[in-house]
């Protein structure tokens, strides 16, 4: 069995696409996926199968559309094996996530799903001296300033979400991306086969 993360995107997103984790459990249960964990609302999934990422996505995908009402169009579903997750996590700068006193930041993951990290920063505007973006090998780590920074409104982030690239990446908070590896790590302790990325 090896461990899985899977993000969905678009569910649960303004009203719109709405799963209940406790069904979305059930459904990936009941297809066979072992030891599904979900984290808050927003399409967190850690679970254990046989199968290989491209066939465990493909199966996900059907089952949602089989299962729930959505807008097929906006979901996109990013399956990350065990050493691959954390080779991402593992490859954050070293300030990224940290609490400064006197600075306020909020700080995310961007995880291309149908396009390269390359790609993904030609089209990410950075506002300078206000966000700043390091490139990894599998994503992209983004700081902007958070609600108490007096740059807050001049982040430019949300700028991507009105370009078409938009649809081929999925955000996720520094502190869900950590629970995220805290669940995975507790998973790959109830295995014991590795499989680089």
């Amino acid at each position: 069995m090896e461990p899985y993360v899977i993000y969905l995107r678009g569910i649960n997103v303004g009203g719109k696409n709405k799963i209940k984790m406790i069904a979305l459990r059930a459904a990936l249960t009941a297809a066979g996926f072992e030891q599904v964990r979900t984290y808050i609302q927003s399409g967190n999934i850690a679970l254990l199968s046989s199968l290989p990422k491209e066939k465990v996505r493909t199966k996900i995908e059907q089952l949602l559309a089989q299962k729930f009402v959505l807008d097929s169009e906006l979901i996109q579903v990013l399956v990350l094996n065990a050493s691959l997750y954390q080779a991402i996590i593992a490859e954050k700068p070293d300030t990224f996530g940290v609490k400064f006193k006197d600075r306020d930041y909020r700080y995310e993951i961007l995880f291309p799903i149908a396009v390269t990290p390359d790609e993904l920063l030609e089209e990410l505007v950075v506002r300078e001296g206000v966000d700043r973006v390091w490139k990894g090998t599998h994503a992209l780590y983004f700081r902007r300033p958070g609600p108490a920074h007096p740059d807050y409104s001049k982040t430019a982030l949300a700028r991507i979400v009105k370009k078409p690239i938009y649809q081929s990446i999925t955000v996720r908070n520094y502190r869900t991306a950590m629970k995220m590896s805290e669940i995975l790590q507790a998973l790959s302790s109830r295995c014991c086969k590795n499989v680089k990325p």
